[in-house]
């Protein structure tokens, strides 16, 4: 099912919540680095998810946005080294999906989600939704960021700046879809700690 909260979310609607310490589920052989609310802004693009036209046949709302334009979510970084090097990890609350990626010493980062197929949209749809998280930890200052095994992401992140790209292909195509299909969401990123 999708939520109001699109991205970062959809991919793992159908799992239900976390437990009440997000550190439990960092996964074994790594470290939490920071509780943060995620702040997604959408960005009006060219290719963005438009509803055109009314169940009924009538046309669009004047503002056929299918997301609100800011939206905020809870969630963790944590960060282990793995057989690929240092690993970031990300989890966003009341999520099941794991997100992955190998991070570089200037805190670099790209979570790429598998595609959740066949997701109910409110676009009155099925479609499949791939996602892709792009960014940078910041708060290293000029020495970087280090993963220690033992320790996790030195010196733990005090900000996350990025953007989220979210791309919807209706599946069946012919399934009725009041929207632009294919489409996209695309936002702005900031994470703030929960200290």
């Amino acid at each position: 099912m999708m939520t109001r909260i699109i991205a970062l979310t959809a991919a793992a609607s159908a799992v239900a919540g976390c437990s009440g310490s997000f550190s439990q589920n960092c996964p074994p052989s790594s470290q939490s680095a920071g509780n943060f609310t995620l702040s997604l802004a959408l960005q009006h693009t060219a290719d963005e998810c438009l509803v055109t036209r009314q169940a009924d046949g009538g046309p669009g709302p004047d503002d056929g946005s299918i997301v609100p334009a800011l939206q905020s979510v809870n969630s963790i970084v944590c960060a282990g080294i793995t057989d690929a090097g240092p690993t970031v990890y990300l989890l966003v609350a009341n999520s099941g999906l794991l997100r992955t990626s190998p991070v570089d010493a200037g805190g670099g980062f790209t979570f790429v989600s598998p595609t959740l197929p066949r997701a109910q949209t409110l676009c009155n749809c099925t479609a499949d939704v791939d996602e892709t998280i792009s960014g940078t930890l910041m708060g290293a200052g000029d020495g970087g960021f280090v993963v220690v095994a033992d320790a996790g992401l030195v010196p733990q992140p005090t900000q996350i700046s990025g953007s989220v790209a979210q791309t919807l292909n209706a599946n069946p195509p012919d399934g009725g879809c009041l929207c632009n299909m294919p489409c996209a969401e695309h936002y702005a990123l900031t994470g703030t700690p929960n200290r």
